[in-house]
């Protein structure tokens, strides 16, 4: 029998098969880009790019990295946006005839990363603003860039898109930050639901979009953690959303999976309920609040499957070596062949890239 690519692996296992072999795909971005900024790359490494480390490594690229900007976002005629930045800041402004909205980014980590210290929602008066901006754009697929990508990568990775957070995590991460957003969730219930229903009719558009495109895997990049959006909220917002949007993707052929990234034991009994078919990067103990078995008992009895699995933490000098070995191995042991083996959620920037080898060893052989 000839040798399966890892786009044919990933496939049989979306399909619950088995393939040839396990696919081993840490996601290594930050680690590379963190790294190249401040001069720590590895001396072997420091003329290679990202995709050369990776073939090193025996290791598969997760490929929304490489596809999610194939989804192009055209904003209306009426509207101006501008982004400028400085050493420190990244300024972007939206201009439209019902008023302005500004958000500000504070660059961290060498650079490479930013996080949101301004947010575009400022009040309830805001919200009126953004559903105008919203309900201007529209969504169109850039087929060249995706010709390009998939040649840059061939057979290394099967494509994947990442669309941006849905219902409430989009208010709660994009918008309007966490304690603005639940304080107004709180106190005007109503005007909160208004606006999500805007972000619903925005989807519309882009799912319509990307039901046309050649993915066959949808990833719903929500981050997912129970401290942000417990169950009764998850309840409330996010499982109409996904029983919604995944029965849209499934219909036109695609499976989908979402990035729970964050502390889930108590949202994941409801999991089975949200029409996907696969978990990424959900941290088990001792970085996130659930064990392997416990994991195992919601995803893999569920009929889904799960993506990474192995706490980023473990590949940390602090932590001994046997301690990931005995941890890689147990993790296979649940889930293989149900399973895309990965880091949950990146390679830390003082990560051991050895450790990256190791690992693939491991899966490589398993089965």
């Amino acid at each position: 029998m000839s040798k399966l690519n890892n786009r044919e692996r990933t496939i049989i296992i979306f399909n619950r098969g088995a393939p040839d072999r396990l696919i081993w795909q840490p996601r290594l971005h930050h680690w590379y880009y963190v790294n190249k900024s401040r001069g720590t790359l590895p001396e072997r490494y420091r003329k290679l790019g990202l995709l050369e480390i990776y073939d090193d490594l025996g290791a598969s690229p997760r490929a929304y990295h490489y596809f999610n900007d194939t989804i192009k976002c055209i904003e209306g005629d009426d509207i101006r946006v501008r982004r400028v930045e400085d050493e420190k800041y990244i300024y972007t402004r939206y201009k439209t005839p019902k008023g302005n909205l500004t958000q500000v980014e504070r660059k961290t980590e060498y650079g490479v990363s930013s996080m949101r210290v301004e947010y575009f929602l400022k009040n309830i008066e805001d919200f009126e603003v953004l559903a105008y901006v919203l309900k201007r754009q529209r969504f169109e697929f850039d087929k060249e860039l995706y010709m390009e990508r998939e040649n840059i990568l061939g057979n290394r990775s099967e494509p994947v898109i990442t669309v941006p957070w849905g219902s409430i995590q989009r208010l709660f991460i994009v918008y309007m930050g966490f304690e603005r957003g639940l304080i107004a969730l709180w106190r005007r219930r109503e005007k909160v639901e208004w606006l999500l229903q805007a972000f619903d009719e925005n989807d519309d558009e882009r799912f319509k979009v990307v039901g046309k495109t050649p993915f066959k895997i949808i990833n719903f990049g929500d981050n997912i953690d129970e401290n942000l959006c417990p169950p009764t909220l998850f309840k409330r917002y996010m499982l109409p959303y996904y029983r919604r949007r995944t029965k849209e993707m499934h219909e036109a052929g695609k499976f989908c999976t979402s990035h729970w990234d964050g502390k889930v034991k108590h949202l994941l009994p409801l999991a089975k309920e949200t029409g996907l078919d696969g978990l990424e990067c959900v941290p088990p103990e001792p970085q996130g609040n659930v064990t392997l078995r416990e994991l195992k008992e919601e995803i893999k009895s569920n009929g889904m499957i799960l993506i990474d699995g192995i706490p980023a933490i473990f590949f940390l000098p602090i932590v001994e070596e046997s301690v990931l070995k005995a941890f890689v191995y147990e993790l296979l042991d649940l889930f293989a062949p149900n399973i895309i083996v990965g880091i949950s959620d990146m390679l830390p920037p003082d990560g051991a890239i050895e450790r990256v080898r190791l690992v693939g060893e491991i899966v490589d052989c398993y089965l």
